[in-house]
């Protein structure tokens, strides 16, 4: 019961944070070739080993802004950055394997004491 409520807390939070990005891409009202030169100077960035660059490229291809839209791509950039420690690109790389792969994240939480069967 309690690994469900962990879970459940754990999506939930994710999805708000996603959600906020994407308000704010559509609020600011961008523009095809704004989000193109954004894009590429994100690009520039990333490759470079810019954290912020690498999330905000993990979000653009999640969402197709600028880009074309492309899971693993977003997947692909979203791992660079949690790697080097981005709290957020973290949470969205769970939820993506917590869809894909369920009881794969059960038994790592339950080998690291995340998640127990009381």
């Amino acid at each position: 019961m309690k690994s469900k409520i962990i879970i459940s807390f754990c999506l939930l939070f994710t999805t708000l944070n996603a959600n906020n990005f994407k308000k704010s891409v559509t609020s600011t009202q961008y523009t095809n070739e704004s989000l193109r030169q954004a894009f590429k100077a994100h690009h520039k960035l990333a490759k470079k080993g810019n954290v912020p660059s690498q999330y905000a490229l993990g979000l653009m291809f999640h969402y197709g802004s600028g880009v074309r839209q492309n899971a693993e791509l977003a997947k692909l950039w979203f791992r660079r950055a949690s790697r080097k420690g981005h709290p957020k690109a973290r949470s969205i790389l769970a939820r993506f394997y917590l869809e894909e792969r369920p009881l794969y994240v059960a038994r790592k939480g339950a080998k690291y004491g995340m998640i127990s069967n009381r």
